[in-house]
């Protein structure tokens, strides 16, 4: 069963007769596993589409189902905790809390949901030493580079082992060394343990590490390239 199932998702902002269509009936299924890279020109809606996707925004018409749940019947309370429970995030902006160090940022959203202080602390340690930061924990964010700070974010997305990664454009920040490694992170996540990502990105040659791409134009897929099959 796939693990998202998008249909007709609609998302207009604003009132008539300044309403604006951003996106226009969108479909997808994504399959547990699966690695899919969105890309399109500024203003296609691949962003808008991708935050009706990880629930951090509603569809204003359709129907969507994440990993078996119909997220639009949900509460805003439900949502949260459906957020904190199944999905992991990764910004371009990184969405670090400055006065927090690494250990502490990735362990916020571990508290959040309930887990005990010393098995957040276990869980964040291991998950930032996946990640390539052993020995870095107590660094702030200022304190580390800005490829350093995308891959806390993505030991932050990982730690609570979530069913699936949405990632926004995770290189948009950095230069190119640091965007390979996080590409290669992304691509080590989905290979060897499976991990579900859904990426947005503007470069092809990383959305080369995708199973599949989907090109968005003026609020709909216009174009669905296969790369390779899902990893069983």
């Amino acid at each position: 069963m796939p693990i998202i199932i998008a249909q007709n998702i609609h998302r207009t902002f604003g009132k008539e007769p300044l309403l604006t269509h951003v996106l226009r009936g969108v479909d997808i299924t994504v399959e547990p596993g699966e690695f899919v890279a969105i890309m399109g020109k500024s203003g296609a809606g691949k962003s808008t589409f991708m935050y009706q996707l990880s629930v951090l925004d509603t569809p204003s018409s359709g129907h969507l189902i994440v990993d078996g749940t119909d997220v639009m019947s949900l509460s805003e309370r439900e949502r949260t905790t459906f957020r904190l429970n199944t999905l992991g995030y990764v910004f371009q902006d990184y969405a670090l809390v400055p006065d927090l160090s690494a250990r502490e940022n990735v362990m916020m959203p571990l508290l959040m949901r309930g887990d005990y202080w010393q098995t957040a602390t276990e869980k964040a340690d291991a998950a930032i030493d996946s990640v390539g930061l052993e020995g870095k924990y107590q660094n702030l964010p200022a304190e580390l580079s800005g490829g350093e700070q995308q891959r806390v974010a993505i030991a932050r997305a990982i730690a609570s082992a979530p069913k699936i990664i949405f990632a926004d454009e995770p290189t948009a920040n950095l230069d190119s060394i640091s965007s390979k490694q996080v590409i290669d992170l992304l691509s080590d996540l989905n290979h060897t343990t499976g991990q579900t990502i859904v990426m947005v990105t503007h470069e092809r040659e990383y959305a080369l590490g995708a199973n599949r791409i989907l090109y968005m134009e003026d609020g709909v897929i216009v174009q669905e390239e296969n790369l390779r099959p899902v990893h069983s």
